[in-house]
C-alpha cells in the first residue's frame, strides 16, 4: 500500500513489493483555491528583496558585494563600485547562495500553486502527487512507487502536493530550509558524495566522518550543527553592534542635512539681498550687484564640496549598514546550513569592516569666507 506522512518532518515508506495492488492515489488538485491569486501576489511582494538592488530585475545569479548589497551580473559589470552606496569593490563579489536558493525554492512553490499544478519530474506525463524534498522532485503515483523501492532503506521526506498547496509560501520555505545536506568536499573520494556532520576549525570546512577520522592532525573537531549555531550567534551579535552604530550614523546624517539646509537658506537670503540692492542702485550699482551674484554662483563656498562629500559618505555608510542588517536577518530566517557555512566567512568579514566605521563629526559652524566677503561689499554700497 502507499503511505505518505502528513507532517513537515515525516518520512514516506511505501514499497512496491508483494501481491497487493497499490492504492490508487488521488491526483493533485488542478484548480487554485479561492483567493489564491491574491495570496500569491502578496507573497511575491514579500520577496521583492530577491531582485537586483540596482535594476530591480530578477536574476538567477545574484552577486553579493563586500558592502553587502546584492546586484545582478549585468549591473556588476558596468561599474567598479556599488551604484547604491558608492563603496569601492574591494574584495571580489561572491555568489549570494541565500538569494539563489530562496529563488529556486520559490519557483518550486509557484509550480505547486499554479493553476495546472506541477507535473511529474520523472515521466513528464502525469500530474504530480507528492514532492520529495530530499530528491527535490515531484512524483506521480507510479514513479513514487519506484522511488520508494530504490530508497527503501532511506527516510526521505515526502509531502503530498495538495497539503503543500494548502499552506503558505513561508511555511513551505521553513519546511524546506534544512532539507539540503552539506556534502564533503574532500578530494579523497571524488566519486562518492558523503554527508558532512563534523567541522574542522583549522581547515575551516565541513568533513564527513571517515575524512575526520583519517585527518588526525587537525583535531579537535566540532559538531557541524553546533558550529552552524555558533556562526549564527556570531552574526546576531555583530548585527546588534551594527544596529547601535547605525543609530550614530543616522544622527550624524541628520546633523549634516540640517547644516546643508541652513547654508542653502543662508545662500538664498544673500541672493535676495543682492537682487534688492541691484534694483535700488540702478545702473552703476547693478554692475556691482552682478559681480556679487557671480561671486556667489561661480565661486563655490569653501568647504561646500567637503560637506557634500561627507553627506555622500554618511548616506553610503548608512545604506551599507541597513543592507548588512537585512542580509543577516534573512540569512537567519531563510538560510540553511549550506548557505550559512558557505556565506558566513564572507559576510562576517564585511560586517567586521563595517564595524570599523565611525559616524562623521559635525562640521565647523564658522561662516564661509565667500559669505563674509559678499556682506562686506554689500555694506560698501
Amino acid at each position: 500500500s502507499l503511505r505518505i506522512s502528513t507532517d513537515a518532518g515525516g518520512t514516506a515508506d511505501g514499497t512496491a513489493g508483494g501481491t497487493e495492488a497499490p492504492a490508487e492515489p488521488r491526483p493533485a488538485a488542478r484548480t487554485p483555491q479561492p483567493g489564491g491569486e491574491e495570496e500569491e501576489e502578496d507573497e511575491d511582494e514579500d520577496f521583492q528583496f530577491l531582485r537586483c538592488e540596482g535594476c530591480g530585475q530578477d536574476s538567477a545569479q545574484p552577486r553579493l558585494l563586500s558592502c553587502l548589497h546584492t546586484l545582478c551580473p549585468g549591473c556588476l559589470s558596468d561599474t567598479k563600485q556599488c551604484p547604491l552606496c558608492q563603496a569601492a569593490a574591494g574584495a571580489p563579489a561572491m555568489d549570494n547562495l541565500l538569494f539563489a536558493n530562496l529563488r529556486s525554492r520559490l519557483q518550486v512553490w509557484r509550480q505547486i500553486r499554479s493553476s495546472g499544478g506541477p507535473g511529474c519530474s520523472r515521466c513528464k506525463g502525469e500530474a504530480a502527487l507528492v514532492w520529495c524534498s530530499d530528491c527535490e522532485e515531484f512524483f506521480c503515483a507510479k514513479c513514487f512507487e519506484e522511488h520508494q523501492w530504490w530508497h527503501k532503506k532511506k527516510a526521505h521526506r515526502v509531502r503530498r502536493v495538495e497539503e503543500l498547496r494548502a499552506g503558505s509560501a513561508r511555511q513551505f520555505l521553513d519546511d524546506t530550509k534544512s532539507s539540503c545536506s552539506l556534502f564533503c568536499s574532500s578530494a579523497s573520494h571524488p566519486e562518492e558524495s558523503r554527508v558532512c556532520s563534523i567541522y574542522c576549525p583549522r581547515c575551516e570546512r565541513a568533513l564527513c566522518c571517515p575524512c575526520a577520522l583519517l585527518d588526525t592532525g587537525h583535531a579537535p573537531f566540532r559538531d557541524l550543527r553546533a558550529e552552524s549555531r555558533r556562526r549564527q550567534d556570531e552574526l546576531r551579535s555583530l548585527r546588534r553592534d551594527l544596529r547601535r552604530l547605525r543609530g550614530g550614523f543616522e544622527a550624524a546624517l541628520a546633523r549634516l542635512r540640517s547644516e546643508a539646509a541652513r547654508r542653502e537658506e543662508q545662500r538664498e537670503r544673500l541672493r535676495e539681498r543682492v537682487r534688492a540692492s541691484a534694483e535700488r542702485l540702478e545702473q552703476l550699482v547693478r554692475r556691482e550687484a552682478e559681480e556679487l551674484r557671480a561671486l556667489l554662483e561661480a565661486r563655490p563656498e569653501r568647504g561646500r564640496s567637503a560637506l557634500a562629500e561627507e553627506l555622500r559618505g554618511a548616506e553610503g555608510a548608512l545604506l551599507r549598514l541597513e543592507a548588512a542588517e537585512r542580509l543577516v536577518e534573512r540569512l537567519g530566517r531563510y538560510g540553511g546550513e549550506q548557505e550559512l557555512m558557505d556565506m558566513q566567512p564572507f559576510v562576517k568579514g564585511a560586517l567586521l569592516q563595517l564595524q570599523r566605521l565611525r559616524p562623521p563629526q559635525p562640521p565647523e559652524l564658522r561662516e564661509p569666507a565667500d559669505f563674509a566677503q559678499c556682506r562686506a561689499r554689500l555694506r560698501a554700497l
